[in-house]
């Protein structure tokens, strides 16, 4: 595409346009990124945000660096192992949520983690990026001041029905006071659709970290206030785990596909997963079987749960737990896996919805520059310090309650997420990038959108859209348009079915991929909820 400068490719296309601007008047796609990303927490504000966290794979197109830079969010000094194992109710199977009769791990100020997002967002911005930290924040400072327009997406976010044992979207809104303010009318009911909300707390929270940097937020003005609040509420956050955050660059974890090169993240994210279903697959020619087809799919969601299994007994934060990342990435073990499926081996296990939070943003600029990045607040704590807001997110919900576990909670520990921003490669050149938000689902989705673009030769936009299943715990779930006479076939060979009434469901996870098959890039964004493509000519 003779002329074009880049490509953003998010759930928010407000944010999109943002990032396509940057670009346009010359940026890079670092710059457009952490512009992007500073929108996406005004567009979306329970999918990340300032008090969130996150990981994201670049590759440098001038000298081929190509790594990631990890900010998960890590648990608070106040923190010990097995302070909540008695109260537990157990975990929901998709995603592994802790379940809790009072919420405390969705709720309120103790499922709060130190948070990495600002950090995470200026070491791109130390490292990559051309335009000034203050330029590239003026897009989100405009956002908040002048507001922005309540979506589909995020209205039903908030109103939807939630999986068993999770709180519904009006308790989370009115977990405190600060959050209430923000987020619903004065006669407490949710706002509507095309409604706009107005952030002057948040602007003046994004001109102050303008002025004075990242380390204001760690450390200096805004540090002593969150400080301040999280000791006067219980939190088990201190003000020396803020001063003390630090982010973790690291190399991705390499698998490969069918010839092509596969690079995601490293643990406690979900990439030696995402590689480790690929490589079962791998196994088996899906080129033969119809797209869409219960061959397929049965395929696919064997390799889902085979997959998942090693990931709840090997996945944790390699500082606190030896992972096998080899192991779990092997062509052998694959092949023992493929082994399984093929005498018959079965998922099993108990019965859940999928859910959907966090969000993602994939860049590409004309200089073959490259990023692909996730980050989110987990669901939201409900919590926004009064002054500063912007919500807070609730990560402890996704540690294993039980102490002696691989991703058991531990003060300065990440815990276990399914995010995996990925890069494909072919010929070493990038050929793919990709990501989704959703909880694991994310997981699926990343997967099958890999597997629509080199089995079956789908566009960008056909490899995101295409009817989706997950698997992870047992069931398969299914969208509505997977044929009726293929999830009979499904259950004839012995899944357990949910058939989604939705066509394009959102707990499905939302690929957002960007295509450069021949050098030519296109983007896709999953019409799940929400989606934004912006082209900058």
């Amino acid at each position: 595409m003779s002329g074009l400068k880049g490509l953003v490719v998010c759930p928010q296309p407000r944010a999109a346009d943002a990032g396509a601007a940057v670009l346009r008047e010359g940026g890079n796609a670092f710059d457009a990124a952490l512009a992007a990303a500073f929108c996406q927490m005004l567009q979306d504000p329970f999918m990340c945000g300032l008090g969130g966290m996150g990981t994201l794979q670049f590759f440098e197109a001038a000298g081929g660096r190509h790594g990631m830079i990890d900010f998960h969010a890590r648990a608070g000094a106040g923190v010990t192992p097995a302070m909540w194992a008695a109260d537990s109710q157990g975990r929901s199977e998709i995603s592994g949520y802790a379940l809790f009769d009072d919420h405390r791990a969705e709720l309120g100020y103790q499922a709060i983690m130190t948070p990495g997002t600002v950090a995470g967002l200026a070491h791109l911005h130390a490292t990559f990026c051309t335009r000034d930290w203050a330029d590239l924040l003026q897009p989100a400072i405009r956002m908040a001041r002048e507001g922005v327009t309540v979506t589909p997406f995020f209205r039903d976010f908030l109103s939807r029905k939630p999986q068993p044992g999770l709180p519904d979207g009006l308790s989370r809104v009115s977990t405190t006071p600060a959050c209430a303010a923000l987020y619903l009318r004065p006669d407490g009911r949710l706002h509507e659709v095309g409604e706009t909300l107005r952030h002057p707390e948040m602007a003046a929270t994004l001109e102050r970290l303008a002025r004075h940097g990242a380390a204001d937020f760690y450390s200096g003005g805004i540090a002593a206030r969150i400080a301040e609040d999280f000791a006067a509420q219980g939190a088990f956050v201190t003000a020396a785990d803020l001063a003390g955050y630090r982010v973790r660059e690291s190399a991705p974890v390499i698998g490969s596909y069918r010839g092509h090169r596969i690079a995601s993240n490293p643990p406690p994210g979900s990439g030696a997963v995402l590689i480790a279903m690929l490589n079962i697959l791998e196994n088996f020619d899906l080129s033969a079987t119809h797209p869409g087809s219960a061959r397929h799919y049965d395929l696919v969601a064997r390799a889902m749960a085979a997959a998942h299994e090693d990931r709840e007994a090997m996945l944790a934060d390699p500082e606190f737990h030896d992972v096998p990342v080899e192991e779990m990435i092997s062509k052998d073990r694959a092949a023992r896996w493929a082994a399984k499926i093929r005498e018959g081996w079965m998922p099993g296990g108990g019965v859940a919805a999928p859910p959907s939070c966090t969000t993602h943003l994939s860049v590409w600029d004309a200089a073959g520059n490259c990023v692909s990045l996730t980050h989110t607040l987990g669901t939201g704590a409900g919590v926004v310090t009064p002054g500063l807001g912007f919500n807070w997110n609730n990560a402890m919900k996704l540690f294993d309650m039980r102490p002696g576990r691989p991703n058991s909670m531990a003060p300065g520990k990440a815990r276990t997420t399914g995010m995996v921003p990925t890069l494909v490669f072919k010929d070493d050149r990038p050929w793919m990038i990709v990501g989704a938000p959703g909880g694991s689902v994310i997981i699926s989705a990343v997967l099958t959108t890999i597997v629509n673009a080199i089995d079956f030769g789908m566009s960008a936009v056909e490899a995101v859209s295409f009817p989706r299943i997950h698997c992870e715990a047992g069931p398969v779930f299914c969208e509505a348009r997977v044929q009726a006479d293929v999830v009979q076939a499904l259950r004839e060979l012995g899944h357990e079915v949910r058939h989604s009434p939705l066509s394009y469901d959102p707990g499905m996870s939302r690929a957002h991929a960007i295509l450069l098959r021949d050098g030519v890039p296109t983007g896709g964004a999953d019409p799940r909820g929400g989606g934004g493509v912006a082209y900058a000519w």
